[in-house]
């Protein structure tokens, strides 16, 4: 992090890219940074090696959260000296430890494990499972209220189509939601595990909806927010909403609800309004009051469509249906 003398430094420019944003906040999300050896044992034993879960410390829910809490509050101007001495030294120390934690668990199957198996053991299905980045994990925090045993949370900041596609059996199908919200693809956008083009992308959301459908499951396919990630080429913007009209088109060859967020959120220039997020990427809690009514109406039309992913009765069409806006 740049060091800071005084004068409050505006979140866009601390988070000089959206790849630099997603790294320390995934470090905020790998918990402390300390690896001692736990019951499961060490990084080093068989046991931990066969089970990436094992002696990992726990998800720090409080420090995620004191960090975030600016990024949800509309109008927050961010400084470094803002953010409580010690909250940033253990930021730091994620920060380092986040190496470690992504060789042993790439797409973090662990951050949800737990809660995952007290959904399972609860033997309560729940209605809708949002999967998706940092847009759909720091929603639980600005919102709380909207989710719990109904509507469960799977959002991961920083991640990427490939690291969901491969959590989202344990996030996703083992937890038999009636249906799925996918939002993802802006930090494939911004390279953080590497260069992708939109068909590597494309395809690994089509994986993922073609296991939905598999499993009963029915989709709703949401557009990208808003943001100019940087390593998206010389106009993201420009790529970025191409990528939204393919997605759109994946809707319909795939017959699921399309969920447009852009467009709703969209201000000057393709980005979103400063009154919706206070970095240009994150919705605060004015942004996600935007984003929940659109969800629910997309997740009431999918819940009315028949599992094959079709209107039911006469209203039938040839492709996807976008949400009712």
């Amino acid at each position: 992090m740049p060091a800071v003398k005084g004068a409050p430094l505006p979140l866009r420019a601390m988070f000089r890219s959206v790849a630099f944003a997603s790294a320390i906040l995934m470090a905020a999300l790998s918990g402390n940074a300390a690896r001692a050896a736990g019951p499961g044992g060490t990084a080093e034993s068989p046991k931990a090696i066969g089970n990436p879960c094992a002696g990992a410390p726990a998800f720090d829910d409080s420090l995620f959260a004191q960090f975030i809490e600016k990024l949800e509050t509309p109008g927050e101007t961010i400084s470094m000296a803002s953010f409580p001495p010690d909250l940033m030294a253990k930021l730091m120390a994620t920060q380092k430890a986040e190496g470690d934690r992504r060789s042993r668990d790439w797409p973090y199957l662990c951050r949800y494990a737990d809660r995952n198996a007290e959904v399972v053991r609860s033997g309560r299905r729940p209605t809708v499972v949002f999967m998706g980045d940092s847009i759909t994990d720091f929603w639980q925090y600005a919102d709380p209220a909207f989710f719990g045993a109904a509507n469960q949370d799977r959002g991961i900041s920083g991640q990427t189509t490939p690291q969901m596609l491969v959590r989202f059996y344990p996030d996703v199908i083992a937890l038999k939601p009636r249906v799925v919200v996918i939002l993802a693809g802006v930090n494939d956008l911004a390279g953080n595990t590497g260069p992708s083009t939109d068909q590597m992308i494309l395809d690994n959301i089509r994986a993922m909806i073609d296991l939905a459908k598999a499993n009963e499951i029915r989709v709703v396919l949401a557009s990208l927010t808003p943001a100019a990630p940087k390593q998206a080429g010389p106009d993201p913007v420009a790529r970025l909403n191409a990528l939204n009209d393919k997605l759109r088109r994946l809707a319909a060859e795939e017959h699921v609800v399309y969920l447009d967020y852009n467009s709703k959120m969209q201000g000057p220039g393709g980005l979103m309004p400063k009154a919706l997020t206070n970095d240009g990427l994150h919705p605060n809690r004015a942004g996600y009051a935007v984003m929940r009514p659109l969800a629910e109406r997309a997740i009431a039309q999918a819940l009315r469509w028949s599992q094959l992913g079709r209107p039911e009765g006469p209203s039938e069409t040839s492709g996807g249906i976008e949400n009712d806006q």
